[in-house]
């Protein structure tokens, strides 16, 4: 029952006994830190974590005065891990008295996990201005292909036919991306959805990015092969994982390291739907790079559109992925922080109302 309890928890709890043997970790554990609980349970603590750690440091305080502590800034760093600043709370318990639990929890407060919602007045407010861009590039497109058949009717020659069909084909597709865009934009539901496999989708993304951008990227694939199919769009999801992929290829010079990492996560349970009522998104997608990472001063400024510190940077992807996730129904947060940033996206399995 002791056990039951500590794994309702959404937040990440580890158990130990008074000499630091691991007796228990959560599912948020295993998820938040890596770790897997088949390796590390009945081995001492010292295994995962530096005996000079901060944590360490309070643990042995807990022990040696049997008293319950807690620290709002907690710099936390397993073995070849990044740092992760963290509120820690550890107690003893009444129910063995042998054991002690640490409870970790995100501090929002130093806003070191920024959780975006989709349908933010950032999102709206770029909405707005693809209104403001579809109808202002739709009249001379229109003018275009009008032209064009015109021009079809006289012109008998057939290389110039043969231009004409050209100019004519690229303005049409021009047409549909921006009919896309409008929709898009408008958040409407008018997004065609089928059973998509995210792996192969990700597969795609990174084999574009070795073949241009990426070629001198070392992409490391954490994939859970149990994962099931999803109700999504393909081009949305491409556009997705690209835009996010090239932005951690150019952190890094277009050199270094990419994780690609897929899970099941019910534990997510604090994404909220336009209600602001609990939702669960439980599969998981995380594009992790170790490049430049992201000031804490711009995190709350990452989606806006126009908001770039890159050299010749349009800072429109960021835009774009928050609009086409917040299509998909999905959710967004970014930690950036000691050379890591993880852009973790979290979508429903099944359709969501207003997606046809």
């Amino acid at each position: 029952m002791f056990n039951d309890i500590l794994n309702s928890f959404i937040d990440p709890i580890l158990v130990i006994n008074k000499e630091k043997v691991i007796k228990y970790v959560n599912a948020s554990f295993e998820e938040t830190f890596y770790v897997n609980s088949n390796f590390i349970l009945n081995k001492n603590l010292n295994s995962i974590i530096d005996e000079d750690s901060p944590l360490i440091l309070l643990i042995n305080k807990t022990i040696k005065n049997a008293i319950n502590l807690k620290e709002d800034k907690l710099i936390i760093s397993l073995r070849n891990q990044s740092k992760k600043q963290l509120k820690v709370s550890i107690f003893n318990t009444f129910v063995e008295k042998d054991l002690i639990v640490i409870h970790f929890e995100q501090n929002l407060k130093n806003q070191t996990f920024i959780y975006h919602k989709i349908n933010s007045k950032i999102s709206q407010s770029f909405s707005a201005l693809v209104d403001m861009l579809m109808h202002e590039l739709k009249n001379p497109l229109s003018g275009i292909v009008g032209a064009t058949q015109l021009l079809q009717k006289d012109l008998q020659s057939s290389n110039y036919v043969e231009m004409l069909d050209l100019i004519k084909f690229e303005a049409d597709r021009i047409k549909t991306l921006l009919s896309n865009m409008e929709n898009l934009s408008a958040g409407e539901g008018n997004v065609s959805l089928e059973n998509i496999n995210i792996h192969k989708v990700l597969n795609y993304c990174k084999s574009s990015a070795k073949n241009s951008y990426g070629k001198e990227i070392i992409f490391e694939e954490i994939y859970d092969p149990s994962l099931p199919d999803f109700y999504s769009n393909e081009e949305l999801l491409i556009q997705i994982f690209t835009n996010l992929i090239k932005n951690g290829c150019e952190a890094q010079n277009n050199k270094g390291k990419i994780i690609l990492k897929t899970s099941y996560n019910a534990n997510k349970k604090f994404l909220l739907n336009e209600n602001d009522l609990p939702e669960i998104k439980p599969l998981q997608i995380e594009v992790i790079d170790f490049g430049m990472g992201i000031p804490e001063s711009d995190l709350q400024n990452i989606f806006d559109p126009f908001i770039t510190k890159k050299h010749n940077g349009k800072g429109l992807g960021l835009s774009i992925v928050s609009n086409s996730i917040r299509t998909l129904d999905g959710s967004i947060e970014v930690n950036s922080e000691n050379g890591c940033t993880n852009f973790c996206l979290n979508f429903p399995l099944q359709k969501s109302e207003g997606l046809s």
